[in-house]
């Protein structure tokens, strides 16, 4: 058995249901739902087109948004209207050009989409772009351009319900090293601060991953890798007193093979977990990333297959009460989610 790369997408909404959307055998977007009872009911195609990428989110109301970029080179937006699925035409980039990481976010009645563009020359260089949606028009932001080594790490969204800001977080080369930096967006006025490298070590950071808890504190985990090894990192931020470069990471796994670490905040307890020689281990703190505890090494992980899912609980009633992006968990069709809250290895659907 084995981890199982790439990702798809849990929702569940205020009624019960379980939506998983995924890519199926033709790279088409599909998902099958559950009725109000978990029982999984017949699957749906959204879009017949092969896709490299998709990404979604779930407004206030329940209603799914989702932007795609296809093998051909186009991005769509898609949203269910009338009973049906329609999609959109952004744009159709050319064959020397190439987007990574698409992100959508619906805020304050607005659709935000954040992707990477990188063209043929030069290499390992990406310009982070917004589009952002309102009244049937759009505007362009080009945040910032990213230089990297050999890896484009993904870019991290987040959304500050309280004060309609959305942070930024990404890695770029910063005096010869990879360095993560962070950027906020001011929604009435739709400027993009500049960015805050927050990181000063010499390492190679790959990985990179993140959760903003309260609208304050920001919890950042990656992947150091050291000669032939990785290990998890871990670095707590105050958003409103950013202390640039005096601030250290703290080591949560020896040197191992220790990849896509992820953070789950689950009934007052915060949660790091990782994959490490085919198995899932992780650690946990409850006083915010304070103190942890030594990593757990779920030994039965090794016997079964597992994936990542990006999770969206429902707006008004999330009964699992799990704030992340990333959880692991089995594939579909017993979706059964892992390595943390011991009570919380529920399947969700039967």
């Amino acid at each position: 058995m084995a981890f199982i790369r790439g990702h798809e997408f849990i929702f569940e909404n205020k009624l019960g249901m379980v939506f998983n959307f995924y890519l199926n055998e033709q790279k088409h977007i599909e998902y099958i739902a559950s009725d109000e009872k978990r029982r999984w009911k017949e699957k749906k195609l959204i879009f017949g087109r092969a896709t490299e990428s998709f990404h979604l989110d779930v407004d206030d109301n329940e209603s799914i948004h989702i932007v795609s970029y296809s093998k051909d080179g186009s991005l769509y937006y898609h949203q269910y209207l009338g009973g049906a699925w329609v999609n959109y035409l952004i744009f159709c980039y050319p064959e020397e050009q190439r987007v990574m990481y698409p992100i959508i976010k619906h805020v304050e009645n607005q659709i935000h989409i954040f992707y990477y563009l990188l063209h043929n020359e030069p290499k390992n260089r990406a310009y982070l772009l917004h589009l952002r949606f309102h009244n049937k028009k759009y505007s362009t932001n080009h945040i910032t351009t990213t230089d990297n080594h050999e890896y484009i790490n993904p870019f991290k969204i987040f959304i500050n319900d309280n004060n309609n800001k959305m942070a930024l977080i990404y890695s770029s080369i910063n005096k010869g090293y990879e360095q993560i930096f962070i950027s906020k967006f001011d929604m009435p006025t739709g400027q993009w601060s500049e960015p805050l490298c927050v990181t000063s070590s010499k390492d190679k950071k790959i990985y990179i991953d993140g959760l903003l808890q309260n609208t304050e504190i920001l919890h950042l985990i990656w992947s150091r890798f050291d000669e032939e090894y990785l290990t998890v990192q871990y670095l707590k931020l105050d958003m409103d007193k950013i202390l640039v470069g005096e601030l250290k990471p703290v080591s949560l796994s020896l040197k191992s093979s220790c990849s896509f670490p992820v953070l789950i905040y689950y009934k007052n307890v915060l949660w790091a977990m990782w994959t490490e020689m085919s198995k899932i281990v992780s650690c946990c703190t409850t006083d915010m990333g304070e103190n942890w505890s030594e990593p757990y090494i779920h030994e039965d992980t090794k016997k079964i297959d597992f994936k990542r899912y990006r999770y969206i609980g429902g707006p008004i009633n999330n009964k699992k009460n799990i704030l992340c992006d990333y959880v692991f968990g089995t594939p579909y069709p017993c979706i059964q989610f892992l390595g943390f809250g011991g009570e919380n290895n529920d399947e969700i659907p039967t």
